[in-house]
């Protein structure tokens, strides 16, 4: 990710348990933001491909384009390859396919920043019974997908960009549309403003477990957010590279 300011480890971790195990998608405050909402549509007897379904999810997922500065996009285009490669993953994901999702890694995929890397040690994640790995990535997969820097890709799109002078450990993107912020922690409460893929920042650190955080939004104003829909900035990220005729994934890590 392209910013500026000091990186910190704890509210990732605590974060990661809000984040890691998706529930059920809720119902849309208004119809850009059911795009992010949509589940993946899994391949029927008339069309067995499960990639043509994985292609149509992932273009519901930028068109039409979501309001906010930081929705997802999809700047992968223009890199040859890269859109079968990831209607591939997302097909893979949809299946919760360990062994197709490590196959299409490279045999030291980085995942982590302790050195605790290699293919096995990915499978091996992504058969874990927690399926924390696998939610991972189905979380990832929505929030699109940018070029990175020696022609390879990063999801999510927003990691890739220039995100100005922001505390990359308190930070917050704002993932939905009109998502209010509110004046007391619960539901129901007074919204001072609504908030559209957003940067806020956490005004007190991270509350483990609270069904709302209190955030200082872009504008300055100070309220509360549902916590599932905050995600940190130093959530995980999954990167790319072609090789030779292939994509390759090469890192799926969280943290700085």
């Amino acid at each position: 990710m392209r910013y500026l300011g000091l990186g910190s480890l704890t509210a990732l971790a605590l974060l990661a348990g809000c984040n890691s195990e998706p529930k059920p998608p809720q119902a849309p405050p208004s119809d850009a933001a059911s795009a992010a909402s949509t589940p993946m549509p899994a391949a029927n007897a008339a069309d067995p491909d499960p990639t043509k379904a994985a292609a149509l999810w992932l273009d519901a997922q930028v068109e039409p384009r979501q309001p906010g500065k930081w929705a997802p996009r999809d700047e992968c285009g223009g890199l040859p390859g890269a859109r079968a490669f990831r209607e591939k993953l997302a097909a893979a994901v949809q299946a919760r396919d360990a062994d197709a999702i490590a196959a299409m890694a490279t045999p030291d995929i980085r995942l982590g920043f302790g050195g605790e890397d290699g293919n096995k040690r990915f499978l091996a994640a992504l058969k874990a019974p927690d399926g924390k790995l696998l939610n991972e990535l189905a979380a990832l997969l929505p929030l699109g997908c940018a070029g990175s820097d020696g022609g390879g890709l990063t999801i999510p799109w927003y990691f890739q960009q220039e995100l100005g002078d922001v505390d990359s450990g308190s930070a917050m993107l704002v993932t939905g549309v009109d998502v209010p912020l509110l004046a007391e922690a619960k539901p129901g409460a007074a919204m001072s403003e609504k908030l559209s893929w957003d940067l806020v920042s956490l005004t007190k650190g991270l509350t483990p477990g609270a069904p709302f955080q209190q955030v200082k939004s872009a504008s300055g104003k100070t309220g509360f957010v549902a916590t599932d829909k905050l995600r940190s900035l130093l959530a995980h990220r999954l990167l790319a590279v072609k090789q030779g005729q292939e994509w390759k994934i090469t890192a799926v890590l969280a943290g700085d």
